[in-house]
């Protein structure tokens, strides 16, 4: 799958799943989210979810960590 429409779902699933979404906001490293992704069924990078950090949420957090 692309990046960007790995993105894109990452972003779908964020606005609308938001259990999913508030336990990817609580995490402080772009390796946490990456787990926690996959444990929930998106095949991410670190790589991915580095690029979108500070994006991904309108608070502009989080800003993962390496």
């Amino acid at each position: 799958m692309s990046t960007s429409s790995t993105v894109a779902l990452l972003k779908r699933r964020i606005s609308t799943d938001q259990n999913f979404a508030e336990g990817l906001h609580q995490l402080s490293t772009t390796h946490e989210a990456v787990r926690y992704c996959r444990a929930n069924g998106l095949e991410v990078t670190p790589a991915q979810l580095w690029t979108q950090r500070g994006h991904l949420f309108p608070d502009g957090k989080p800003t993962w960590r390496g």
